[in-house]
């Protein structure tokens, strides 16, 4: 992972490498003035052991939770990358027909070959930038083992210049010894590892290779292991001139293969030197192995952030916990501190003393907490691990020191930072009241109100206007929520009693803040865009509202109970205890009570919000389009007219499945026309005339002239040109950010979400022809469509009349009649079309597969959200543990006046449940 936020790591580490140098070093300034200080501070945190565990444990949490965000993105990161250079192995660079090299996963083009020739011109133009060089062909074959009547539809046949492998992964049988395709005879080939366990089969078996309309019959000479297929999934490998044999393109291939002499990080040079030679042959020269390490460490980070961000609010609860820990502390030696004051201490000094105290705590829990975040990132990548132990991505934990670093600086200069402010408030004392332990005699602070209350409603209208002009939804109603906050002092300046001027705002910011959506647009008479910081500032306003609403008027609901439970004589006594301390001490209280509610706020709203997610996308209609049954072909054998074949050959079958729609794709090159956007990679699918009458598949923008979905997909049908578009191709206002791997292409000129739009004129190229067509985007698919319909998609007979030749469909979907299971239909249709290598799949099965992943991808983040929980119950057993300490000689008289020691036992637990439950 290189990123952060957008922010390289280098720089970022670089950064509070300096902010926290700079930070120790005044600290460590002020420590050898004032030694006395120091050594007072280290006594402190040295004569109650387990106090101080106790304060570590709450420190540790906030830099537990980073660390254990980056260390998954670190995680994902090296998954990805391990993956890619699996598939890639040594090759750095691919050069194939221009567009042939698919910008998206999934996009099964036919394939296109070229002279074998093109590989000596590679080499010769490259000299010494090229470690090895080797033309290659990868095509989609399948296999069939006869002894164990096993098949596999989908299986790389790779095969290279047996005399050209040097510089590329070198070929290794099970046993370990090297073997070379310079060793294979007529009729042999070698299967990888993961092949061999799909088939069942062991070296000297024999199995069919179906080559479109060929088959034949081979040896495996040996099953061996080999980094370079180019594929992540099962693999033979064959010498260059046999497949050419089998595929009938004597001196052909469809790629050359490059490995750098200078590594991945030569790849730039190595294609500006190629191309000029391969431009006139249509060719290119793609950085495959760059792109894919590329792509890798943009989904770390995108993992990264997402876990970050939900992890905000635990984060939050942290900071409360720090900040409550000393303020207690502060309570707890209220006297020792009056006396220091008395004999010449001055404020400055008391602030220096717990900032010390809090950097020893604080170094010691940042190290721990970063530790500890590491090892629940450790515990996650187990639950990642399943999650995507469908997918062809292998989850492996990884950590790297920056990270760590990182999380280390990060939760040392964020707690440092609480600690000083904390330590500045509660060095605001009265000498006299603190030697007495008298409360403090309430203060006017009058300038401060009028100055604060006035500096906060003029930032908040800044704030709120910035939001308004810009339509953006968070600076907009956070500057109005903070005008609200700062009505507060005013108020209580202008003599307003407490539970009014807490109350009220508090009561106006619920109220706003739990508005439907539409209505704040409604309101502000615009169309406002969102992300996640409004979802954390919805939070910590709702919570900061409800804390002021509960705790201004908690004497009220406290006497409604003392009013029903006061009448039992044993409790009575127990319960006005219980009572008094929280009302007496209400900023701490409120505090505390705001750290557990952001806890269970963030823990109810992530189970609330993946629901409803899942439920969302959990739709078979929306997400097959009325179809049950997904089928693809080989690209080297696909099946131009599948319900033809099907009603010729196959009658049961054609009666299973009465309805076929058939889909082909193209990779072109595409950009909107009336922009100044370059053309980029993009694929164009050609839905067929069935696939256009029956489909089902919903729109979530459509435009002008056009009133519903069915009316967009018969116009694509009926008039040549038209077409519709992904949702990912289209600019949004909410943006969340944790999209990853899409293509550069993108139309502008309105917003996903405003629904309607004009129709939007699209020009796309066929890089290997160099033909355009120029179609129109009159719709934008839902996003509850399949991944498979990224693209523009348009009628099958646009594309055959603008690319004659150059568009074969290869992905055919299925209604099935009833009665019929649909999985059973999909191992069907394998087993007829094997020499296509088809595959097949329930649609439902695949959407329940999805489902399943994103259940436990989303749990994985309440998980992590959860988090916050421990930091809540460590608040409780702290914040507890400084009450006992620091009202000993109240518990002393309670206990001479006659309280047992079960009804002081009872007192606490009552007051600590009110808190719990309360926050609850």
């Amino acid at each position: 992972m290189t990123k952060l936020f957008g922010i390289p790591l280098g720089d970022l580490l670089v950064v509070l490498a300096v902010a926290l140098g700079l930070a120790l070093g005044a600290v460590a300034v002020l420590a050898l003035r004032n030694p006395v200080l120091l050594k007072l501070s280290v006594r402190n945190v040295r004569r109650r052991r387990g106090r101080s565990a106790l304060i570590v444990l709450g420190l540790m949490l906030a830099t537990a939770i980073m660390a254990a965000a980056l260390t998954t993105g670190d995680t994902v990161s090296h998954s990805i990358r391990l993956t890619a250079t699996n598939v890639l192995g040594e090759t750095d660079v691919v050069v194939a027909a221009r567009g042939a090299v698919a910008e998206l996963e999934g996009v099964d083009a036919v394939p296109v070959f070229f002279d074998e020739a093109v590989a000596d011109r590679v080499e010769g133009t490259l000299g010494g930038l090229a470690d090895g060089v080797t033309p290659a062909i990868a095509q989609q074959v399948a296999l069939q083992a006869p002894a164990k009547r096993s098949t596999e539809p989908s299986v790389t046949m790779f095969a290279a210049d047996p005399g050209r492998m040097e510089g590329f992964a070198t070929i290794r049988a099970v046993g370990g010894s090297e073997v070379t395709l310079a060793q294979l005879e007529r009729n042999e080939l070698y299967l990888t590892e993961e092949a061999a366990v799909e088939l069942g089969v062991a070296k000297g078996d024999m199995v069919r290779v179906f080559v479109g309309a060929r088959v034949v019959l081979d040896r495996v000479r040996d099953v061996v292991r080999f980094d370079g297929v180019g594929v992540d999934g099962p693999a033979l490998l064959l010498p260059l001139a046999e497949a050419q044999r089998l595929l009938g393109r004597p001196g052909e291939v469809d790629q050359v293969l490059v490995s750098n002499s200078g590594g991945v990080d030569a790849s730039a040079a190595v294609v500006e030197r190629l191309e000029p030679a391969l431009a006139p042959l249509g060719l290119e020269a793609k950085r495959a192995k760059e792109d894919a390490l590329a792509g890798a460490d943009e989904a770390g980070a995108a993992f990264m952030a997402m876990f970050s961000t939900f992890g905000s609010f635990s984060i939050a609860a942290g900071i409360l916990l720090v900040f409550l820990i000393f303020v207690m502390l502060a309570a707890e030696r209220r006297g020792e501190l009056g006396i220091a004051r008395a004999v010449g201490t001055r404020r400055g000094h008391l602030v220096q003393l717990y900032t010390f105290e809090g950097l020893v705590y604080d170094l010691g829990a940042a190290v721990v907490g970063a530790l500890l975040g590491a090892a629940v990132a450790y515990g996650m990548v187990f639950v990642m691990a399943r999650a995507f132990s469908g997918e062809e991505l292998d989850i492996a934990f990884a950590i790297t020191p920056r990270s760590l670093l990182i999380a280390v600086a990060l939760g040392v200069l964020l707690t440092l930072g609480v600690v000083a402010v904390s330590a500045w408030r509660v060095s605001r004392m009265t000498i006299s009241a603190a030697i007495r332990n008298l409360p403090e005699p309430p203060s006017p602070r009058r300038r401060r109100r009028w100055l604060v209350g006035t500096l906060g409603a003029g930032f908040g209208l800044l704030l709120a206007v910035s939001g308004f002009t810009g339509g953006q939804a968070t600076p907009l109603l956070l500057g109005i929520s903070v005008v609200l906050v700062s009505l507060v002092p005013l108020l209580r300046q202008a003599g307003v009693p407490d539970r009014v001027a807490f109350g009220v705002p508090g009561l106006v910011l619920l109220v706003f803040w739990l508005l439907p959506w539409g209505w704040y647009e409604s309101i502000f008479g615009r169309q406002l865009a969102m992300d996640f910081s409004t979802w954390i500032a919805s939070g910590l306003m709702l919570v900061t509202a409800v804390v002021w609403l509960f705790m201004f008027n908690a004497d009220l609901l406290l006497g409604a109970v003392m009013g029903v439970l006061g009448r039992v004589r044993r409790l009575a006594p127990v319960l006005r205890i219980a009572m008094a301390y929280p009302l007496a001490g209400r900023f701490r209280t409120g505090t505390t009570l705001a750290m557990f509610t952001l806890v269970v706020f963030t823990l109810v709203t992530g189970v609330a919000s993946s629901g409803s997610f899942i439920k969302a996308f959990d739709d078979l209609d929306a997400y097959g389009g009325g179809y049950q049954v997904k089928a693809t072909t080989a690209p080297g054998a696909p099946i131009a007219h599948m319900r033809s074949l099907l009603d010729r050959a196959h009658d049961d079958l054609a009666r299973d499945l009465p309805m076929v729609g058939s889909v082909s794709v193209l990779p072109v090159d595409a950009r909107q026309l009336g922009t100044s956007r370059p053309a980029e990679a993009y694929p164009v699918r050609g839905l067929d005339a069935a696939f256009l009458t029956r489909t089902s598949f919903g729109l979530g923008s459509i435009a002008r002239g056009y009133g519903s979905a069915r009316e967009v997909w018969e116009a694509v049908r009926n008039e040549p040109g038209l077409a519709v578009v992904d949702s990912f191709a289209v600019p949004r206002r909410d943006q969340f950010g944790f999209a990853v791997g899409l293509a550069d292409f993108k139309l502008t000129g309105f917003y996903y979400e405003e629904g309607a739009f004009d129709p939007i004129p699209v020009e796309v190229a066929d890089p290997q022809t160099g033909k355009t067509t120029r179609l129109t985007v009159i719709g934008v698919l839902n996003d509850t469509a399949p991944p498979d319909l990224i693209g523009l998609a348009t009628s099958q007979r646009t594309l055959a009349l603008a690319f004659p030749g150059r568009v074969v469909p290869t992905t055919h979907y299925f209604g099935v009649a009833e009665g019929v299971d649909p999985a059973e239909a999909a191992a069907r249709l394998e087993s007829e079309f094997l020499a296509n290598g088809m595959q097949a799949e329930a649609l439902q099965e695949s959407l329940d597969e999805l489902t399943s992943a994103s259940l436990t991808m989303n749990r994985l983040i309440q998980a992590f959200m959860g988090l916050g929980l421990i930091v809540g119950v460590a608040a409780l057993g702290v914040i507890s543990a400084r009450a006992v300490v620091e009202r000993r000689q109240h518990i002393g008289v309670l206990r001479a006046i006659g309280f047992r020691r079960r009804m002081v036992q009872a007192a606490f637990l009552l007051e600590s449940s009110f808190v719990a439950l309360t926050a609850i």
